[in-house]
C-alpha cells in the first residue's frame, strides 16, 4: 500500500516537474500570455495598502541569506539536541544545498533581469526563478515533512501544514509586492522548490531518522 502511494506521487511530482520546465522555457522566450500575467499580477499587488506593503518589507527580509542562516541553524540545532543528527542534516542540507545551489544554477542559465518599474526594496542578481520562494518552500517543506514523520497525521499537523502553506504564499506575494521579482518568478520558485524537496523526501526515507551512527 505504502509503495502505491508514493508510485502515485511519484507521477503527480512528475507532472509538476514537466509544468515547471514549462513554465520555465515560456519565461526564458518571453511569452506574450505571461508578459500579461506578470503585469496584471504585479500592478495588482502594487496598489495594495500602504501597511499591508509596509508588512510586506519587513516580512522579506525573513528570506534573506543571513536570516535563513540563523532560522535553519537554530531550528537545526533543536531538532539535534533531541538526538535527531540524521533528520538535522535532512533539513540544513535540503535548505543550504539543494535550495540555494538549485536556485542558483537556474539562475545562472535563465538570466533573467529583475523588474525595474517599480522598487520598495533594492537587490541585485538576476530574477528567475525567485530565491526567496525556492527556499522557503524548501524550508518549511522539510520542517513540514519531520512533522509529519513525528506526528503522522493528526490535527496539529493538518494545522502545521495550512500555517506553513500561508506562510509560503506570503514570502511569494512578499517579493512581488517590494519590486524585486516577477510573479512568475515566485511561481517558478515555488514549483522548483516542491521538486527539489520531493525528491530529497523520497530518497532519504529509511536515512531521515535517527542519530548519525546507529547501534550494530
Amino acid at each position: 500500500m505504502k509503495q502505491r502511494a508514493w508510485r502515485h506521487s511519484d507521477w503527480v511530482m512528475a507532472v509538476i516537474f514537466l509544468i515547471w520546465l514549462g513554465w520555465t522555457a515560456a519565461v526564458w522566450q518571453r511569452v506574450t500570455w505571461l508578459v500579461q500575467f506578470d503585469t496584471h499580477v504585479a500592478n495588482f499587488w502594487h496598489a495594495s495598502p500602504q501597511w499591508f506593503q509596509r508588512i510586506m518589507v519587513g516580512y522579506t527580509q525573513l528570506g534573506n541569506p543571513h536570516a535563513i542562516t540563523l532560522i535553519t541553524l537554530l531550528i537545526g540545532a533543536t531538532i539535534w539536541l533531541r538526538h535527531d543528527q540524521r533528520a538535522t542534516l535532512f533539513f540544513w542540507g535540503n535548505t543550504w544545498i539543494l535550495a540555494g545551489y538549485g536556485n542558483y544554477l537556474v539562475k545562472q542559465v535563465i538570466q533573467r533581469p529583475r523588474p525595474t518599474a517599480w522598487r520598495l526594496l533594492e537587490i541585485g542578481g538576476y530574477s528567475y526563478p525567485s530565491g526567496h520562494s525556492t527556499t522557503t518552500t524548501v524550508l518549511i517543506g522539510s520542517l513540514l515533512v519531520l512533522a509529519f514523520d513525528y506526528w503522522h497525521r493528526q490535527p496539529k499537523t493538518n494545522l502545521l501544514a495550512v500555517l506553513g502553506c500561508a506562510a509560503i504564499l506570503l514570502m511569494m506575494i512578499s517579493r512581488v509586492v517590494v519590486g524585486v521579482h516577477y510573479p512568475s518568478d515566485t511561481i517558478g520558485g515555488l514549483l522548483l522548490g516542491s521538486v527539489l524537496l520531493y525528491i530529497s523526501t523520497r530518497l532519504s526515507g529509511p536515512y531521515r531518522h535517527g542519530p548519525l551512527k546507529r547501534p550494530s
